[in-house]
């Protein structure tokens, strides 16, 4: 009896730090999959401890907890037990279907038991009843869910990552919100979406001024990605060095070369820490040239940004991240790499390198490579090459300049289909590029 005094006690704390006690190291954890009733999630005293450091404690023959779970075969619960003249027995209902009993015989270890005979493949509500309570003056019986899972997972093999185009006519003045409207609207459709990414092709702002106005601008737009925790990057374009100057016209004409490496200012505005998925840098503290990772569709990913017409060294440094990362599918992104027909450019413009010689010395180089995106010129387009290993690389730019909405190029991944469908939408006025919608098949992802 004192175990359900106890549970009864704590369940309103629980409540309030996520299913894990005040003050412990697991209110950071996810949340428990667990909903219980005539219960409590309670912190996890078992071994292996569940993501969420918390169980589902059922004390009563009136004790149910409730999840969803998706998969095939045999339903499969983690669950210790409090042993009072016998253990505890568990009901196990899957979809309205019950699917069998089981008997929880121990009080340290989440043991898995498999219940009842295997269902098919999809999404299934599973409710798990205690239905043998018993309490007397010496002990009391109990069970505490660690967790319930299906003999075989179901991998999403949908996914989406986003690609905002140049944003620099959006950083103007502060009554202008169509930036933060767009991290807004994809933080709020992010289940919708699957989203798991978020990258920018550059020019994020328009010029830098003694103030920084226009940094100020972007960075609190970007803060709802953060806040949510969806990774991001932001290539670096001309206008977001110090080679532009007020106006948008060269800060110092005589030193342009220079200055489009200067991007300190853009550096105390936007670090790693903040992109939230940053897996290694070509120069320490900053991230000009820099590569994410995250997993997604059952596959492993990695963005890679690049600085503008970048040096030659930072290509050499590019080169070898991707051939070490032989079962990733990499995604190039930087400033100037197509133009409005969809041509690779051929001029370094006043930086180091042409498009071309990206192409030529990385892009087409490396297997894994699947697409690139870029802006800088032109409105919207895309373009299909083959790399030397024979595998297709799809490129795609999206630059729009607009004055009135905040265009923003969606990208959904199908691995087990081997496509991708993208489109651009502007959630500001709720308008539509469907000229720009695109289906991609037979993409033949890195496994």
């Amino acid at each position: 009896m004192s175990q359900r005094i106890i549970a009864a006690a704590a369940a309103a704390a629980l409540v309030l730090t996520g299913g894990a006690l005040a003050g412990s190291a697991a209110t950071a954890a996810p949340p428990s999959q667990f909903t219980v009733v005539n219960g409590a999630i309670r912190t996890a005293t078992g071994t292996p401890v569940p993501a969420s450091g918390t169980h589902a404690s059922l004390w009563a023959n009136s004790s149910y907890a409730t999840t969803t779970i998706t998969g095939s075969g045999r339903v499969q619960i983690g669950a210790i037990g409090d042993n009072c003249e016998g253990w505890p027995t568990i009901r196990v209902t899957a979809d309205g279907v019950v699917k069998g009993t089981t008997t929880i015989v121990s009080a340290t270890s989440y043991g898995t038991y498999p219940v009842g005979s295997a269902i098919a493949g999809g999404t299934h509500t599973i409710k798990i009843e205690f239905i043998n309570d018993l309490s007397t003056s010496a002990c009391d019986r109990n069970v505490h869910i660690g967790y319930a899972k299906m003999e075989t997972a179901t991998t999403d093999t949908k996914f989406s990552f986003a690609v905002m185009p140049d944003t620099q006519q959006e950083v103007l003045n502060t009554t202008d919100t169509r930036f933060l409207n767009r991290t807004n609207w994809l933080v709020g459709n992010r289940s919708t979406l699957d989203l798991r990414f978020v990258t920018s092709s550059g020019d994020v702002v328009n010029w830098d001024t003694p103030d920084h106005s226009q940094y100020v601008i972007a960075r609190n737009a970007m803060r709802p990605l953060e806040t949510a925790g969806i990774p991001y990057s932001l290539a670096i374009g001309n206008h977001d060095t110090q080679a532009t100057g007020v106006g948008g016209s060269a800060r110092d004409p005589a030193h342009t070369r220079e200055l489009v490496r200067d991007t300190t200012v853009f550096n105390q505005y936007f670090t790693a820490a903040q992109y939230g998925a940053v897996a290694g840098q070509f120069e320490a503290g900053k991230v000009d040239n820099s590569y994410s990772t995250f997993s997604a569709g059952g596959l492993q990913w990695l963005v890679m940004t690049l600085e503008l017409w970048p040096r030659v060294e930072a290509v050499t440094w590019a080169k070898g991240v991707v051939a070490a990362h032989p079962l990733h599918n990499v995604a190039v992104v930087t400033h100037d790499y197509i133009d409005g027909s969809g041509n690779i450019e051929q001029s370094s413009g006043y930086g180091a390198t042409s498009p071309q010689y990206l192409f030529d010395n990385l892009i087409k180089q490396y297997a894994n490579i699947r697409f690139v995106f870029s802006g800088h010129t032109g409105i919207a387009g895309s373009r299909t090459d083959t790399g030397v290993n024979g595998n297709k690389i799809y490129t795609f730019l999206q630059t729009f300049h607009s004055n009135t909405t905040n265009p923003v190029r969606l990208v959904e991944v199908d691995t087990a289909a081997n496509s991708l469908h993208t489109w651009i939408y502007g959630p500001y006025n709720n308008q539509t590029f469907t000229e720009y919608d695109k289906v991609v098949t037979g993409i033949g992802f890195v496994r």
